[in-house]
């Protein structure tokens, strides 16, 4: 057995690692989007000269229409309806509301490569006369072996704390851009609210003209009733001027009854 003897050998370990980091924000926005249709006829020119001022005085006796800009305006359920007084003319307006919501999400991304070189060395024992099987290529392949798992593990631990590092500073960099992602991001949602009430304002408008033209029965009740009242009050005071006799006025289901006697 001769002097032992030792081999030293080197080795290397290479990583190379990508990461990302990324922050998302959303933003809502709601407006209001409104369309209308009006619809203007004659009416107060169609009546008689008195059955129109019975009218326009029980228009301003009815509390549930108001005066504004020299006419009668009612408010109802299925629009506005306004009496224009100097023309005699009627308008209607249907008036639909609806609300458009859009979101918008803004993601900002960022990414680095992380790349490390980790070096280690390892000695091995060996006799010249391979005393024991240690010889010398047995010696290097040990420490080969040594060396490189000692390299990979240093490279892997290294990589790992550089990239948390790196993702650490990503994460400060788009925490600081947050407020700028915010306003992106709802300044995105602001633009597809403002194009998608765009599109149902045109869709209310056609909504609005049909409801108008489907429900000009409805918005004309308010004016037939105020129009019944007038003839009623036309009528009786007709009889009253001209001595009528046994004069009963009564409504029974929305049939309005005058009677009264007159000679001839």
């Amino acid at each position: 057995m001769c002097n032992p003897r030792r081999v030293r050998v080197r080795a290397s370990s290479r990583l190379t690692r990508m990461w990302q980091e990324e922050i998302s924000r959303t933003a809502s926005v709601s407006t209001e989007v409104a369309a209308e249709a009006t619809l203007r006829q004659e009416f107060g020119t169609l009546l008689g000269v008195p059955a129109r001022k019975a009218f326009e005085s029980a228009l301003g006796a009815d509390t549930r229409w108001t005066w504004q800009d020299d006419a009668y305006r009612l408010d109802t359920d299925h629009g506005v309806i306004v009496y224009h007084l100097a023309t005699g003319e009627i308008e209607m307006t249907a008036r639909l509301t609806d609300v458009v919501t859009a979101e918008a999400e803004v993601t900002r991304t960022l990414q680095g490569t992380v790349e490390v070189n980790a070096v280690a060395e390892e000695s091995a024992r060996y006799y010249d006369d391979s005393w024991g099987g240690l010889s010398r290529s047995v010696a290097e392949r040990t420490a080969r072996m040594q060396a490189q798992e000692r390299a990979d593990r240093e490279a892997v631990e290294q990589i790992a704390r550089e990239e948390e590092q790196q993702r650490l500073a990503g994460q400060r960099e788009l925490a600081d851009q947050r407020d700028d992602i915010d306003a992106e991001a709802r300044a995105e949602a602001e633009r597809r609210a403002a194009a998608g009430a765009g599109r149902r304002r045109e869709e209310l408008e056609r909504d609005a003209a049909a409801r108008l033209r489907d429900a000009r029965t409805g918005l004309l009740r308010p004016v037939h009733e105020v129009l019944a009242v007038a003839y009623r009050d036309a009528i009786v005071t007709y009889a009253r001027e001209h001595g009528a006799q046994d004069l009963r006025v009564d409504e029974t289901d929305g049939m309005l009854n005058i009677r009264f006697e007159m000679e001839a």
